[in-house]
């Protein structure tokens, strides 16, 4: 598996929406502890802890995004987009329980990293210029 590098906190993360800001501070501590666990090869010791903490996280911050996002006319396509997120992690989670936790770890450390940037950095970046100039022009 190619290394994979924590992710620092970047005050252009910053969306201006508390709730928003909040859960990709979180996301951003979860994918870290998860390079943690891959790098010091704590796969077998810690992996129950962190998908219940990563699932927490799924439930609360996806929805108050979606609230955040009512008013952007694709929010049905960016909703099934947060369903394929909730269910690769639990493919990814059965997976680790039948199988192999070290392999599961870096399979789910890969698709954090890839939502991050590719998700989070640019989707959520676009619904939230998109947002923004809503309620700009609704004022």
């Amino acid at each position: 598996m190619k290394e994979i590098d924590y992710i620092q906190w970047q005050p252009e993360f910053k969306t201006g929406i508390d709730k928003i800001d909040d859960g990709r501070l979180q996301f951003i501590k979860l994918h870290n502890q998860l390079v943690d666990i891959v790098n010091k090869e704590y796969c077998n010791q810690k992996i129950v802890e962190f998908l219940y903490a990563l699932i927490h996280y799924a439930e609360h911050h996806l929805l108050n995004e979606e609230i955040c996002y009512r008013s952007f006319d694709g929010l049905a396509e960016h909703k099934a987009r947060h369903q394929t997120f909730v269910n690769t992690i639990s493919e990814i989670r059965n997976d680790i329980a039948e199988k192999n936790s070290v392999k599961g770890c870096e399979k789910l450390l890969l698709y954090l990293n890839g939502w991050f940037h590719n998700h989070i950095m640019q989707q959520d970046k676009e619904v939230l210029n998109t947002v923004k100039h809503n309620q700009d022009n609704a004022l």
